[in-house]
């Protein structure tokens, strides 16, 4: 090898920095997805009705749409009616009232409410889409005789998420 090609690459060599230690660190890399829902509740219609003696039961579907995958639950107000409580809601036309309930089941024994005093909730888990649910009613017996005209009564659904 010539003497400038030597220097040169000894140059090079000299140059050229050496490492003799590490040092590492870790960082993380994070995302926090956050549930997001609407909900929306069909009318629940009893009918027209011209006896009030025996009980008259109706139904109707909501459903909660999230974005993502969490519990949800449903409370349902009283309502507007009359006096209305859990125990006892009531549909009114200004001044007479029609006693009736909500139930979370088919049987018509688990009342639907805000989870206390023996009321339910309707609890799930989002699917990430729409989330079906059924709403029952039930009049009470024995309400005769009332006031032809229209009863009604506005009962708010919440979906805490």
């Amino acid at each position: 090898m010539n003497k400038n090609k030597a220097l040169t690459l000894f140059a090079l060599l000299l140059s050229t920095p050496v490492f003799s230690a590490t040092d590492d660190t870790t960082f993380e890399v994070s995302i926090t997805i956050e549930n997001d829902c609407t909900i929306s509740v069909n009318d629940l219609n009893f009918g027209t009705a011209n006896d009030l003696t025996p009980s008259i039961s109706g139904s109707s579907t909501g459903s909660v749409t999230c974005t993502g995958l969490a519990p949800v639950s449903v409370a349902f107000s009283a309502g507007t009616g009359g006096t209305s409580t859990f125990t006892t809601r009531q549909m009114d036309d200004g001044t007479n009232t029609i006693d009736y309930n909500l139930y979370r089941d088919a049987a018509n024994t688990e009342i639907l409410g805000d989870g206390s005093g023996g009321t339910f909730t309707i609890d799930f888990t989002s699917t990430g889409g729409a989330d079906s649910f059924d709403v029952y009613g039930l009049t009470g017996p024995g309400q005769n005789p009332k006031p032809a005209g229209t009863y009604n009564s506005t009962i708010t659904a919440t979906a805490t998420f």
